[in-house]
């Protein structure tokens, strides 16, 4: 009886739990310097099969820019998704070092209340220096939601710790 009680225990913790993974890790060859001003893409709406998201990749975007603004001095972001080309001209005119482009690979709303089945989100960051164009280093991260909740939980919820997480990996301590 005392064993059963324990793994029903262990079952329901594990299930109060929110999940996150570092799938891919692209390191630049050196941090970004803390205080440095960055440009912030819009990111396509995240979907699921024939689900479009709306408002995801500006949730995303706004994401991105309350977990960066302790590391950045100045961060401008897109007013809508826009091409790489576009994003570069709008960072070069704001004064931007760096651009950072989320994009949504995985978007997952689900009703995990009756289901069972958790919210899931997978987002890539690509870092890019303005002055040369190129890439400097990307991330793959995903997360999902706890199994056992009561309603209210959305993917949105999980940007913030996978924003921490690309945090930690590309800024340099201040």
């Amino acid at each position: 009886m005392r064993k059963s009680f324990s793994v029903l225990f262990l079952l329901l913790l594990a299930a109060c739990s929110q999940k996150y993974a570092l799938d891919s890790y692209e390191a630049p060859q050196q941090k970004i310097p803390s205080g440095s001003a960055l440009y912030v893409m819009v990111p396509e709406n995240g979907k699921y099969g024939s689900i479009t998201y709306a408002q995801s990749g500006e949730q995303t975007a706004q994401a991105v820019v309350a977990a960066f603004s302790g590391s950045a001095k100045k961060i401008e972001t897109g007013k809508s998704p826009e091409t790489f080309d576009s994003a570069l001209a709008a960072a070069r005119s704001k004064g931007a070092t760096y651009i950072f482009q989320p994009l949504i690979l995985n978007w997952e709303d689900r009703a995990t209340e009756w289901s069972g089945i958790p919210d899931r989100i997978t987002i890539k960051m690509v870092v890019y220096d303005v002055s040369s164009g190129r890439e400097i280093a990307s991330s793959v991260a995903r997360a999902s939601s706890k199994w056992a909740t009561f309603g209210g939980d959305h993917p949105q919820d999980l940007l913030p710790k996978v924003m921490d997480e690309f945090t930690k990996l590309f800024f340099q301590s201040a």
